[in-house]
């Protein structure tokens, strides 16, 4: 059995709170570079368990 998902692309780009440092990279190691970057310095929500 399949299951699709879909998503409306624009309200998922308004949610990363990093993307305008992804403007102007070239590859994926600076795309990479710059998602840790942001990573370290923001305090990330402590992860749950998820209910099952």
């Amino acid at each position: 059995m399949a299951m699709y998902f879909t998503v409306d692309l624009d309200k998922l780009a308004a949610r990363c709170l990093y993307l305008d440092r992804l403007e102007n990279t070239w590859g994926r190691r600076q795309v990479t570079g710059r998602i840790e970057k942001f990573r370290a310095g923001i305090s990330p929500r402590i992860p749950r368990v998820y209910p099952h």
